[in-house]
């Protein structure tokens, strides 16, 4: 079953709570599971959080909201995801960061239909991030990052994945091994070139990334949960004092 898992907890050591920090009356992470289930190819969503007793809100959250909840290690976001996988039968994956809530639904639907292609074990939106991007890639913004892979790839992955980055940084093994597996990226190209803004990071980490993204919700909200990436590029480009 083609599923959504969000990675988030409360003990962001920049901005603590963030997940559950309002955004027009919703969670944020809230809000981003709005966006993400407009996505055509998602079937469920599932948090996978710590077990660290800070997180039961996020757990109750879940509960209110009807969606999967698996809780594992803070430092393991690697086997946080294995296990969430595991237990929700999720089978391909698509892995979204909770701190990025602008993530387009058109975006993750791209990125499956090249993952569908099936030539590739690991597909992901083009950000800078990836250190064997070919070279003159188009990248997207960093904070709108979608990754699939299937169940049996993020498994091999982890039986490799020693070192301590690698199982923070939960599929850094992945795309740091191009010989082990065989990588695909949509870019910032064709109906995605206006926003090919590899400068820009709409990532919630501060109170200041937080207030922007706030106020871009309430600006774009109005036309809709799903408003795209170039709405949101001709929003934060604008003075902030003019919505937030």
């Amino acid at each position: 079953m083609t599923t959504a898992i969000l990675v988030a907890r409360m003990g962001s050591h920049r901005l603590p709570g963030k997940p559950m920090r309002l955004i027009a009356g919703k969670p944020m992470l809230e809000r981003l599971v709005e966006r993400v289930s407009r996505a055509h190819s998602i079937s469920q969503v599932v948090l996978a959080t710590t077990s660290q007793r800070e997180d039961d809100a996020l757990a109750d959250w879940a509960g209110r909201l009807g969606i999967g909840c698996s809780r594992g290690s803070v430092e393991d976001v690697l086997g946080r995801i294995l296990q969430a996988s595991e237990i929700c039968k999720a089978d391909p994956i698509v892995e979204i960061l909770g701190d990025n809530p602008l993530v387009d639904p058109a975006l993750v639907d791209a990125v499956f239909e090249r993952y569908q292609v099936g030539d590739c074990d690991y597909v992901a939106s083009l950000t800078s991030e990836y250190p064997h991007a070919p070279q003159g890639s188009r990248c997207f913004p960093r904070g709108i990052r979608v990754q699939v892979f299937s169940h049996a790839v993020l498994a091999r992955s982890e039986q490799f994945s020693v070192e301590p980055r690698h199982r923070e940084h939960s599929t850094s093994f992945i795309y740091e091994h191009p010989g082990l597996f065989r990588l695909g990226y949509v870019e910032a190209r064709g109906r995605w070139e206006g926003v090919c803004r590899p400068d820009l990071n709409w990532a919630v980490n501060t109170d200041e990334d937080f207030q922007r993204v706030q106020g871009i919700f309430q600006r774009l909200l109005p036309r809709g949960i799903d408003f795209g990436l170039q709405e949101i590029l001709e929003a934060w480009e604008e003075p902030c004092g003019s919505f937030c």
